[in-house]
């Protein structure tokens, strides 16, 4: 069989499908010990243990003291809480697991293993990226009490809930978008392929980043500071008009009023140009952001 016709015979395998059909459980059991990934997986899950749960749950048992700031917005009130969509919300890792596995059917053990070592890699550096923040100020939001869903009290349990800027979620989501869609070219996926694929990937990365606002686990200052580490740090595969567009995309649907949605959108236009603006001047990335949060502290100790 020539290279071409394996190439076809691999197109012909997953034909059709979207990415939701792609079993996520099977990208955890062969993306976990892939000899091509397999030190990058580990280093990888190393600095999410240490950045996401150890700093967390040392802040809440008092053995860290990194202070924390409040940063509801008045804007956080008109979006409803929404307890249904916490499947949603939970959906954001296997948003990009599961195309690792389309990547194994469509590409070859090989190849796919290479490409989940790249992902791997930029997924720590967002991680690295972002505890430059939470290293000096960590960020929290007022959650409902709400435990009548076995997710919601999981999430409480699980999350301590101090590092909401920049939001992981949203974050990851913009990060993974942009690395799926320049793969897409790179790796010579045909027309069909892109056109059915990557309007889901990005849809999907919309709806979730939308249900953190519902189920109330980041605030509207989340979602600008999370595009901004990205297109800060990873401006090859998603810049500053991705980041607009991504925005003007929110809430296109009629479940919030459209008044409260154009609010939202442009406070989170705001708060983006302006950590942009902020850091064409300043002596590193992230300065814009510990600035906002500095001025959000000093807001909330004035009004105690």
């Amino acid at each position: 069989m020539t290279k071409e016709q394996k190439r076809q015979k691999r197109i012909a395998r997953v034909q059709g499908r979207s990415l939701k059909s792609f079993h996520a459980l099977m990208s955890y059991v062969w993306v976990l010990f892939h000899p091509l990934a397999v030190f990058t997986n580990f280093r990888c899950f190393a600095v999410i243990i240490l950045e996401f749960f150890i700093v967390q749950f040392f802040e809440k048992f008092h053995i860290l003291r990194i202070p924390v700031v409040h940063v509801d917005h008045p804007l956080d009130k008109k979006i409803p809480f929404k307890p249904e969509k916490v499947s949603i919300y939970f959906d954001f890792i296997n948003q990009w697991v599961r195309p690792l596995n389309m990547l194994k059917q469509r590409l070859g053990w090989l190849r796919s293993g290479t490409l989940t070592r790249h992902w791997m890699q930029r997924f720590r550096k967002l991680y690295e990226y972002s505890s430059q923040i939470y290293h000096f100020r960590l960020s929290t939001t007022d959650r409902p009490a709400y435990k009548e869903m076995r997710e919601f009290r999981q999430m409480h349990a699980l999350d301590p809930h101090f590092l909401c800027v920049p939001s992981l979620h949203v974050a990851t989501l913009a990060l993974a978008y942009g690395y799926y869609r320049k793969l897409f070219r790179e790796e010579n996926f045909t027309e069909e392929e892109i056109n059915r694929w990557q309007p889901e990937f990005y849809n999907a990365a919309i709806e979730i980043t939308e249900t953190v606002l519902y189920v109330k686990q980041h605030s509207v200052n989340c979602i600008g500071a999370a595009l901004y580490v990205i297109t800060a740090n990873f401006s090859d595969i998603f810049n500053e008009a991705d980041a607009h567009q991504f925005i003007e995309d929110l809430f296109k649907t009629d479940e919030l009023d459209r008044s409260v949605a154009k609010e939202v959108k442009d406070y989170i236009r705001i708060v983006y140009d302006k950590f942009v603006d902020e850091g064409k001047s300043a002596g590193y990335w992230y300065e814009p952001v510990r600035k906002f949060l500095q001025e959000y502290e000093s807001k909330t100790l004035a009004l105690s």
